[in-house]
């Protein structure tokens, strides 16, 4: 997979909304590192490749990582469990992730960070094992998709409430 793959390629972080996407799989090429979105991400009206004036989900999207690395994630960073909402939280025990599990994983994206001058990616996301982060190294970050076919699922949020 290229750049050249794609209709669209952007850069503007800020403009792109994972949250409730679903990361397919991981594809690890030589020059970087794709996060493959089978059913997209949401584009908002604010990227200046998105002529609609309304926020938009792609069709199958990716993410590129240029000289993109694994860097290292956990399942249940900075979770505690509580019994009651009287007794004292307990702290989760973090569980590593390890490179090798990508392969057949798909966890669902709540948010992401891009710190351009630490070249540093994090994910935070949740699967059937519960909530987690991956961290990722890169010299670039891409967002490539070839259309915008639907609304954004917060396109027209928050809807009026209606008596």
């Amino acid at each position: 997979m290229d750049l050249k793959d794609w209709r669209f390629c952007s850069q503007e972080d800020g403009t792109i909304s994972l949250h409730d996407c679903v990361m397919d799989h991981v594809e690890w090429e030589k020059d970087g590192l794709w996060l493959i979105f089978g059913d997209g991400f949401n584009v908002t009206k604010n990227n200046s490749l998105n002529p609609t004036g309304r926020h938009r989900l792609t069709g199958k999207a990716a993410a590129f990582l240029k000289s993109g690395s694994y860097l290292e994630g956990a399942w249940n960073r900075n979770c505690t469990w509580q019994a009651s909402a009287h007794s004292e939280p307990i702290p989760l025990q973090e569980i590593p992730i390890q490179r090798e599990q990508f392969a057949e994983w798909s966890p669902e994206v709540l948010d992401f960070a891009w710190e351009p001058e630490k070249r540093r990616l994090s994910i935070t996301a949740i699967d059937g094992v519960g909530y987690c982060e991956i961290n990722f190294s890169c010299e670039e970050l891409w967002f490539c998709w070839n259309e915008l076919p639907k609304d954004a699922w917060f396109q027209d949020w928050p809807k009026e409430v209606r008596k």
